[in-house]
């Protein structure tokens, strides 16, 4: 029998630091590497066959507490966890992510229409996090994911991001990255593009950001992001 990390958990190293994202709580932790690895034993081991040789002495308490901070699963599972703590190279970080959304192609034309549907789409984000919280909106994304879809160029999304845009102007409060790419998915979803939302993380000083990404590009952005930040979330397609 073994633990599993929780479906709402995400996790991605930066560096030496685990990053964890727990959906439910809208949190992000850093966790010590003792924690970390101690998290890799559970992960790889049966319940309470561990392997503690160089472990810290208050290797069960850890293990509890990272039940307790809704980590790891109380029910124990007959397979083994599919979830894998992979470290990447050393990364600076970003050096900017104060982010604006980027001037629209104005060559783009849209109607009325165009922008009244993004602005939807922004209302049924903002609606969801307020309502139901972080997890029913990634939830919510994974569900639109429809499969047999194909790849598709960054460039299919420029008049989507301009509809966007022009629908951020008219909204009553400032978007936010995340509300942003959120948005986009659903709107690129919707019409059969394939795409991601993902969000990156780095440490000291500590930094998330939401973007989307589309045949291998960020789109609207700098495509940096995905190389200076480790991405912790990338739904519904991974």
């Amino acid at each position: 029998m073994y633990l599993h990390i929780n479906k709402y958990i995400y996790c991605v190293y930066f560096n030496d630091s685990l990053i964890v994202l727990n959906l439910k709580k809208n949190q992000y932790l850093v966790l010590p590497e003792s924690y970390a690895e101690i998290m890799h034993i559970v992960l790889d081991h049966e319940y309470g066959q561990y392997d503690k040789g160089g472990s810290p002495d208050d290797f069960d308490a850890i293990v509890e507490e990272l039940q307790n901070m809704g980590i790891f699963s109380r029910q124990k599972y007959g397979e083994r966890c599919d979830y894998t703590l992979v470290k990447k190279g050393c990364s600076a970080g970003a050096p900017n992510v104060d982010w604006r959304m980027r001037k629209a192609d104005g060559s783009i034309v849209l109607s009325r229409s165009d922008t009244f549907k993004a602005y939807l789409y922004l209302l049924k984000v903002y609606f969801i996090l307020k309502v139901f919280g972080f997890y029913s909106l990634i939830k919510s994304i994974k569900k639109s994911g429809k499969t047999g879809v194909n790849e598709v160029d960054a460039g299919k999304f420029d008049k989507l991001v301009a509809a966007l845009n022009r629908a951020c102007f008219y909204f009553p409060t400032r978007v936010k990255c995340l509300e942003w790419s959120a948005a986009l998915v659903f709107m690129g979803l919707k019409r059969g593009l394939k795409c991601n939302i993902e969000i990156g993380v780095q440490n000291l000083p500590f930094v998330a950001h939401a973007w989307v990404r589309a045949g291998g590009s960020v789109v609207a952005d700098d495509e940096s992001l995905p190389e200076n930040l480790s991405v912790i979330l990338s739904e519904p397609y991974r």
